[in-house]
């Protein structure tokens, strides 16, 4: 809760439009005395610019949140300051940015504004053999880790790495400008840490947690390298979020861990896994179920539908042809933030649009009218269906199905195929896709479909093989 005081002046005497509603400043700053009343949908845009602070109504709060960033790179020391005239004038002098966000909890209740130095990154020099890529946690593990944990009843405790790529050091020289708002003439920085934003960052981060988390006793799991076991425990992690999932029994030598985990890196959480990636994590211990939900981030991208409809399907029967007029940059935009959404959905809990959204992304170059209307079919049949969660439990076995359909594209006479695969009675993996060759016959193309199926179903057995999980029929 802030003070009256640090928010007076700034507030008073004007008028935010949030959306259709028009908000005083003395209003907000009476709602700010108790931020929790604020719902993201009350809140204006994040700045995008540090000089936007000055009449932006949350200004005042996202510059101490630039201040407490900065505290925390001086206590990493992640950089150390030198004058611009001691270092080579060929040397690249690399440019940074304030990012602005809100943080909410579960119920999109306002909690607090953050701001993080961003490096442009995107102004270094390409090297032909840089290795700049960083694994991360594939969608068809996480839903088989949450599988496996549902069947065994396993802990799942949640951390947050704070700042995390500033816990790896940089192997190279590398200059940034000073943050915009604390500048000095004549004065750049030497960055010893990575900061967000330059290409090494992520791989040197994921280099220094599986080293650290190495030396502490885990051993890599060779088919997903953000995965590690130790004993009956299991890690797992996404960038800066990690879990460890581990029978109760284990609790002590999972504190132990942990513990030494804490002592190297400065970890937040510490509770019960809620929230992964934006998907809900809900659990019934008694009946050993776990369900995964993106409620939340459907009701967020379902403002996207321009056309309102209410929709039983997510897509109507009728065939989608390509446009032969030719799409604005904005109406090309619009159609691409639609099929863009709805894939994230449709990769990691919504199996149910995977065929639709398959089918939309093939218009993403050059959409039409009746496409955009399609798109947003997806978008509202999300939204009348955001309560569904994909349920993990209930079962022993490992299951894989495919199908085809023969010749269903008439442009190119390709046919459509899909595969799912279920382990210990929740769905893991699945797809839906237009095959690359075209087929002869039905059975040819339930063949390839088949094919494609198969070698999803070893990956996942070779991924339980190494997880040391033995199906009871095999």
């Amino acid at each position: 809760m802030w003070p009256a005081a640090f928010l007076a002046g700034r507030l008073g005497n004007a008028v935010t439009k949030v959306g259709d509603v028009i908000y005083d400043r003395a209003k907000l700053q009476r709602l700010l005395l108790t931020p929790r009343a604020l719902h993201r949908r009350n809140l204006p845009p994040e700045p995008t610019r540090h000089d936007q602070l000055q009449d932006h109504p949350m200004g005042q709060l996202f510059e101490q949140a630039e201040e407490d960033h900065l505290k925390s790179h001086h206590e990493m020391k992640s950089w150390i300051e030198v004058q611009r005239s001691s270092i080579p004038k060929k040397q690249q002098i690399l440019d940074c940015m304030w990012v602005y966000l809100y943080k909410f909890d579960k119920h999109g209740r306002f909690l607090k504004c953050k701001a993080r130095l961003v490096v442009r990154g995107d102004q270094q020099a390409a090297h032909l053999r840089e290795s700049t890529y960083a694994a991360t946690l594939a969608g068809r593990s996480f839903r088989a880790l949450i599988a496996i944990a549902a069947r065994f009843d396993l802990e799942l405790i949640q951390y947050d790495a704070v700042n995390a790529f500033v816990n790896a050091k940089l192997d190279e020289e590398v200059y940034m400008k000073m943050p915009p708002g604390y500048r000095r003439t004549g004065t750049i920085l030497k960055l010893d840490r990575a900061l967000y934003g330059l290409r090494k960052s992520p791989l040197l981060w994921q280099r220094e947690l599986t080293s650290t988390l190495k030396k502490i006793g885990f051993k890599p799991v060779p088919h997903e390298p953000c995965c590690l076991t130790c004993g009956g425990i299991l890690v797992f992690f996404y960038v800066d979020d990690i879990v460890f999932a581990f029978r109760k029994q284990d609790g002590a030598t999972a504190e132990r861990l942990t513990a030494q985990l804490r002592s190297k890196y400065n970890l937040t959480g510490g509770g019960e896994l809620q929230w992964f990636l934006g998907i809900e994590v809900l659990r019934d211990r008694k009946k050993r179920l776990i369900w995964l939900s993106q409620s939340s981030y459907i009701d967020k991208i379902s403002r996207l539908a321009e056309d309102q409809q209410r929709s039983d399907t997510p897509m109507g029967p009728g065939e989608l042809f390509p446009y032969e007029g030719k799409a604005s940059l904005h109406e090309i935009s619009t159609y691409q933030k639609k099929v863009g959404s709805l894939l994230y959905a449709a990769v990691i809990t919504r199996p149910d649009i995977a065929f639709a959204t398959s089918r939309l992304a093939r218009f993403n170059a050059n959409p039409s009218p009746e496409h955009q209307k399609a798109a947003d079919r997806a978008l509202c049949y999300l939204l009348r269906t955001r309560s569904y969660a994909l349920q993990f439990g209930g079962g022993d076995d490992f299951e894989v199905a495919s199908d085809a359909s023969f010749a269903d594209n008439s442009l190119d006479r390709k046919s459509s195929q899909a595969y799912a695969m279920k382990l210990f009675g929740g769905l893991i993996g699945w797809r839906a896709n237009k095959q690359d060759t075209v087929t002869t016959s039905t059975t040819e193309a339930e063949l390839l479909a088949l094919s494609q199926a198969a070698k999803e179903s070893i990956y996942i057995s070779r991924l339980l093989e190494e997880l040391t999980i033995q199906l009871d029929n095999s």
